[in-house]
């Protein structure tokens, strides 16, 4: 992924599904299963900071929840 754009989580989401699907064929040689899994693990890791920013954008707007008050 391109680091100058916006990050983009379900574009990121289709190609680990295509990662998925090549790491399942049994043909796939093992050099090339070492770089896509290598590939997943980056995009796996950056949905899920994406997303835990995204949780606190949320929690911005909505504010402090009962939980949250003592």
């Amino acid at each position: 992924m391109n680091d100058t754009r916006e990050f983009n989580v379900d574009v990121a989401l289709r190609r680990l599904e295509e990662i998925n699907a090549r790491l399942s064929n049994s043909n796939i040689e093992l050099a090339e299963s070492l770089e896509l899994y290598k590939e997943g693990v980056l995009l796996a890791n950056q949905c899920q900071e994406h997303l835990v920013g995204v949780e606190q954008f949320i929690q911005t707007i909505n504010g402090p929840s009962d939980d949250d008050v003592e």
